[in-house]
């Protein structure tokens, strides 16, 4: 398992998060960058601005956060999967049963950089 992210590695794959917003997976990368953005306040034991978005609740905490920080890579990871597909699972798991989805170079890249973080 990875170490504890430092603030600017966090900073840094906020900011890509935010870059990366497509319509078709919008609230799935949408959700990653609101879980990140509640890194902070897991490991401090504040409040969550929404914390009716984590189920169950994460926890408080350096090692709840670190948690946190795990899902958004996997989810990241996930999303990557999602948009480079060309076999048509993403097609499957977004219900669709047409050829599989072209989301365009610009959103390839943004998620591979992403995901380089």
């Amino acid at each position: 398992m990875p170490p504890a992210p430092t603030p600017e590695k966090r900073a840094a794959m906020e900011q890509k998060l935010g870059e990366l917003t497509l319509y078709h997976v919008w609230n799935f990368l949408k959700r990653s960058k609101y879980m990140l953005s509640e890194f902070d306040n897991i490991e401090a034991g504040r409040a969550l601005t929404h914390p009716n978005q984590f189920r169950p609740a994460p926890g408080t905490g350096a090692a709840a956060a670190k948690k946190v920080y795990d899902d958004v890579v996997g989810r990241n990871m996930m999303a990557q999967m999602m948009i480079t597909d060309t076999t048509g699972k993403t097609a499957m798991l977004t219900g669709s049963s047409g050829p599989p989805v072209d989301f365009g170079s610009d959103a390839k890249e943004k998620v591979t950089s992403l995901n380089s973080v």
